[in-house]
């Protein structure tokens, strides 16, 4: 083919492959609550503040973007390609998810679908492999996962599947290594400047690379490749620093003088744990498809699968060492074990005692089973007794049972409270939490009397307990491991039953929330006392020795 019909097959597969995931976004939208807390939220609202900052002051716009990049951990600088959809479609959820999908998911499978496609391992290889491998890369469930939630962070998977390309094509960097170098130093910059976290990431494909590349040079005894690759590795370091620190010095300076070992341990449980929330993101068969792909690469000596599992392996030895992966932070991890998952996918469909037309319907069955069954609810309960074929961990569209009942505590919180009042919440979870109801009605957000929700990143605010109505939860709602949010179960178990500081509280509504979950609105009768307060820290500092009793 031509450059100019290369190009427009590229272009109908990039199009029709878009249209198909906004026709599944749209449905799994339409069947969701528009319940957004949290992670849910916090990009969804900025989409939407940004998109109108944008129509009304570009400049204002463009000086809030450049201090967002600057300072922020949540950076606004992924939002940038979605505002065309802002502008066109408005600031609705499916607007927004639909932008991700387009602009960043649709992008990132065909990518590393066609880089894995091309580096698969084939002793006969059958026209269809690259059909099937790209419906793989396409419903590939770890994609969808997060972007589904709201969360765009397959953007950074974009920028290190770049990264990625170009480690390989440039045999890490023996080839060209000054181009070639400032071309990884821009995308791994780009990916964690996207969103910080994807430091780990960027971390694991950079000593995944060094290992393969010394592995080469010691096997060839290749000098001059290694005096390439360390010219081209200074040019990626030169690259990522410089641009970090003209465009996100006090980002830098925050992140060099926080622990966030420390910060986020809450966040953080055993090995066991972390391998079995990883595991829960695949389907079993998915996981043995990528065993397959693996044990292939191995014997076959596929070198590009092998690097690439490498760095997800190393990207999960070095985020945990912080914290637990969630959807979003396992998605690197993910994107790496790709290219094993496309080499048994080419290798079973272009085994010559199979019927590749058979071994091609199976395999699309199965990744379509898979997103059926992690994504909505009718698929699942179709496909359980044959669970093996989706996901543990679901990621079914957001539902709260007795949503009336939220709506009439929302209700009795805005008639109740007078304009001088704060209400804050000692639930932190899926059940109950503020942001959820602030999320339900914006009207309360300014109402907010702003609560600890995990200890080792807030810690108690005894400000809360100045407000004049709380909303708490039987039994205590958390969303962490046991002892890790004490802040919030310890005021919520003393005010529900009326002990300690709960004296200075009166229940004056109830609600039966989700999940079996009662919820009470209670009102500060009088202000809690200093001996109140003195017994509640006497309860967390037998937890936390550090954390002293404020002036009252």
């Amino acid at each position: 083919m031509t450059t100019n019909e290369t190009l427009g097959f590229w272009l109908k597969i990039y199009i029709c492959t878009a249209l198909l995931g906004v026709a599944f976004a749209a449905i799994y939208v339409r069947l969701e609550e528009p319940v957004y807390y949290w992670d849910f939220a916090a990009y969804f609202n900025g989409f939407d503040q940004y998109g109108s900052l944008l129509a009304e002051s570009p400049l204002q716009w463009l000086s809030q973007l450049r201090a967002s990049v600057a300072r922020d951990d949540y950076s606004a600088a992924i939002l940038v390609p979605l505002m065309p959809f802002h502008m066109f479609f408005g600031g609705s959820r499916l607007s927004y998810i639909a932008g991700i999908v387009i602009v960043y998911l649709v992008p990132t499978a065909l990518f590393i679908g066609r880089m894995s496609y091309l580096e698969a391992v084939s002793d006969t290889p059958s026209p269809r492999s690259w059909f099937v491998v790209w419906i793989a890369a396409f419903l590939y469930t770890p994609f969808w996962s997060a972007t589904l939630r709201g969360l765009p962070d397959i953007a950074g998977c974009l920028a290190l599947s770049a990264a990625t390309y170009f480690l390989w094509k440039s045999r890490f960097l023996t080839r060209e290594p000054v181009i070639n170098g400032i071309r990884i130093g821009i995308c791994l910059w780009l990916a964690f400047m996207l969103r910080r976290w994807y430091a780990f990431a960027v971390i694991g494909i950079a000593l995944s690379a060094a290992f393969f590349c010394l592995l080469q040079v010691a096997k060839d005894r290749d000098f001059a490749a290694f005096r390439n690759t360390a010219l081209g590795g200074v040019c990626t370091l030169f690259v990522i620093a410089g641009a970090a620190l003209a465009f996100q010095q006090p980002l830098i300076l925050k992140i060099l003088g926080t622990s966030y070992g420390d910060l986020y341990s809450g966040y953080k449980t055993n090995f066991v744990s972390q391998i079995d929330q990883v595991g829960s993101r695949l389907s079993y068969v998915n996981w043995l498809l990528i065993i397959v792909g693996l044990y292939i690469s191995i014997i076959r000596r596929n070198s590009f699968v092998l690097f690439c599992a490498l760095a997800s392996v190393l990207t999960f030895f070095l985020f945990t060492r912080t914290q637990d992966p969630d959807r979003h932070h396992s998605m690197p991890m993910f994107l790496w074990l790709f290219p094993a998952y496309a080499q048994a996918i080419v290798s079973i469909v272009s085994m010559p005692a199979l019927k590749s037309r058979w071994s091609t319907v199976v395999i699309a069955v199965v990744a379509g089973f898979a997103y059926l069954g992690t994504f909505f609810p009718i698929g699942r309960q179709l496909l359980s007794p044959i669970g093996y074929v989706f996901a543990r961990e679901d990621t079914l569209p957001l539902h709260l049972d007795n949503l009336p009942e939220y709506r009439r505590l929302i209700d009795d919180l805005i008639r109740e409270m007078r304009p001088e009042d704060r209400f804050s919440v000692f639930a932190s979870g899926a059940v109950m939490n503020s942001s959820l109801l602030f999320g339900m009605d914006m009207d309360l957000f300014p109402r907010v009397g702003w609560s600890c929700q995990v200890d080792s990143r807030d810690q108690f605010a005894p400000e809360a307990l100045k407000s004049r109505y709380v909303v708490v939860t039987d039994p205590p709602v958390t969303h962490l491991q046991s002892g890790a949010q004490i802040c919030v179960t310890i005021p919520d178990q003393d005010i529900v039953e009326g002990k300690g500081i709960g004296a200075a509280y009166e229940r004056i509504a109830t609600y039966q929330l989700s999940d079996g979950v009662t919820g009470y609105l209670y009102e500060q009768v009088r202000p809690v006392s200093k001996t109140e307060l003195d017994a509640l820290y006497s309860e967390f500092r037998k937890k936390y020795p550090g954390w002293t009793t404020p002036e009252w």
